[in-house]
């Protein structure tokens, strides 16, 4: 029997129902972790597929829930599979912040955007420099025209009120791309660090005994010899929080190349925390498996935990979840 369109009309009525029925269901969902948190989101990774130990860490993306707060950082790629199979609905979120316009930070802010629309009555405040708006990290309908949405750029201001006695100040670092930022969340007194993607090296030393500044243009790569001065801005910044969140990188500062002039180090790690006043550390990016398997990232944590003296965790391929009411 041929098909009738008027068949055709009615199912599609009835598709988009199911789906509207289903998307409410969704908004008004509680996260599978209760109480305040963070969950940290972890990797998308088969240890079993050996290609993937040598592939670049895109999968970015922690989530803090304090009371009314529900904010999204830096969601990279895969972020709706990760942040289900760790607990947490993302239709929940009501703040956004991406820190810088990478691949590996923001690929998946669209669907934060859209997830958050699920909500009846949603509001969502996207949290972003101006060159990361420019880098169209997001699309102009997501972080401008979608109802609810309110673009909040972080560089045009120095703090920002998210909810009742909580605070974000954003810190800009140094990255490969300007319009890189951190932020320092106060809730009621507890201070939450993010580093986002940075290095911590305010001048480097050429081969000829040159000490350069390491935010100006750099005339050949092959002048990078060795570290110079540390960045103690930051490092006092990020040094007096309660919780660090530290994007690492790698072990050490490697010369004639530009990577650890906008990315940390072991060494970056150690001279942050160590006499600080932060209590727990959080190392993100970091490969928490690679080639070698998960032995060489645990001995890396282990060396920072006894050079320092504080409570350190590299995050581990399927994500952590932090209370934050116990702390």
């Amino acid at each position: 029997m041929p098909i009738e369109f008027n068949e055709l009309k009615q199912l599609s009525k009835q598709a988009r129902d199911v789906s509207n029925i289903l998307r409410k269901e969704l908004g008004e969902m509680p996260h599978k972790i209760e109480g305040n948190f963070i969950a940290f989101f972890g990797r998308q990774f088969n240890p079993d597929y050996k290609w993937n130990s040598a592939l670049k860490p895109l999968w970015s993306g922690f989530y803090i829930k304090y009371n009314d707060l529900e904010m999204m950082v830096d969601p990279g790629i895969n972020i709706l599979e990760r942040a289900e199979r760790i607990g947490v609905n993302l239709a929940r979120t009501n703040t956004l912040f991406v820190s810088h316009g990478h691949i590996d930070h923001g690929h998946d802010a669209n669907v934060i955007a859209e997830m958050a629309a699920y909500r009846e009555d949603s509001k969502l405040r996207v949290l972003m420099s101006e060159r990361t708006q420019e880098e169209k990290i997001m699309s102009h309908y997501h972080s401008q025209s979608q109802d609810g949405v309110e673009l909040v750029l972080i560089d045009k201001m120095e703090e920002i009120d998210l909810s009742a006695n909580i605070k974000l100040k954003s810190v800009e670092v140094t990255h490969t791309i300007a319009g890189s930022f951190g932020f320092v969340l106060d809730i009621n007194g507890l201070k939450i660090g993010y580093t986002g993607d940075t290095g911590f090296n305010a001048t480097y030393k050429t081969i000829d005994g040159r000490e350069l500044s390491a935010t100006e243009k750099i005339p050949d790569k092959k002048e990078i010899e060795e570290p110079g001065a540390f960045n103690d801005k930051l490092k006092k910044v990020f040094s007096e929080v309660d919780i660090l969140v530290f994007n690492l990188h790698d072990v050490e500062f490697r010369k004639h190349t530009k990577h650890n002039l906008y990315h940390s180090t072991v060494s970056d790690a150690v001279n942050v925390l160590r006499d600080s006043k932060v209590k727990n550390c959080f190392f993100e990016h970091f490969n928490p498996h690679g080639c070698l398997g998960v032995e060489y990232p645990q001995k890396v944590n282990q060396y920072i935990k006894e050079s320092t003296g504080k409570e350190t965790l590299l995050v581990a391929l399927n994500g952590h979840v932090v209370n934050l009411d116990n702390i």
